[in-house]
């Protein structure tokens, strides 16, 4: 990242400079030296303080000097009431596609293509199949009812909002291959 000290724009690839820059011939291949002709200075990159993405997001600021370099700058915002809405649906959607990734990878121990694909087998005529599919029907219904359960916590007010999938794996039920 780079800043033009003289109206503290910030550009972060080298197609922005050409771009800004489009009166200055650079080589192919540009370097820190190429970079400073037209101006402009790096930023020290720093990492982006941690904050609860369920009611927070964090905003990249200008960056300052600070010593005669020029520091990256962030702050957490807390976000609007429609902000933390969309954010609480966004992080539903994430929570329910891992936990069907996590029922169909434990399908897939044993070679099914998916939950779905092994609660098929439920009725089969393979002893070993059916008891295989059987048991990802009640897997399956297990794990879906718990998360329901979760989610109609959260929405009675009477359990925090996750802030992802993390937060609740735990509590979802063992996924454990009958003999």
């Amino acid at each position: 990242m780079w800043i033009n000290p003289a109206n503290l724009q910030t550009f972060t690839t080298h197609s922005e400079i050409r771009s800004e820059f489009s009166h200055v011939s650079f080589p192919a291949e540009m370097t820190e030296s190429d970079i400073e002709y037209v101006g402009l200075l790096p930023v020290t990159l720093t990492a982006q303080p941690e904050f609860d993405r369920r009611i927070e997001k964090v905003v990249e600021l200008t960056p300052i000097a600070v010593d005669g370099t020029w520091m990256q700058q962030w702050a957490v915002v807390t976000l609007d009431a429609t902000e933390q809405s969309a954010m609480a649906v966004q992080i539903q959607s994430e929570i329910v596609t891992a936990t069907q990734q996590r029922l169909d990878d434990f399908a897939k121990t044993r070679n099914y293509d998916s939950i779905l694909s092994a609660c098929t087998y439920a009725t089969d005529a393979n002893p070993k199949f059916s008891a295989e599919g059987q048991y990802c029907v009640g897997a399956r219904g297990a794990t879906w009812t718990k998360l329901a359960e979760m989610l109609a916590e959260v929405q009675a007010n009477t359990r925090p909002m996750p802030s992802g999938y993390a937060d609740i794996e735990s509590e979802l039920p063992p996924l454990v291959w009958p003999n």
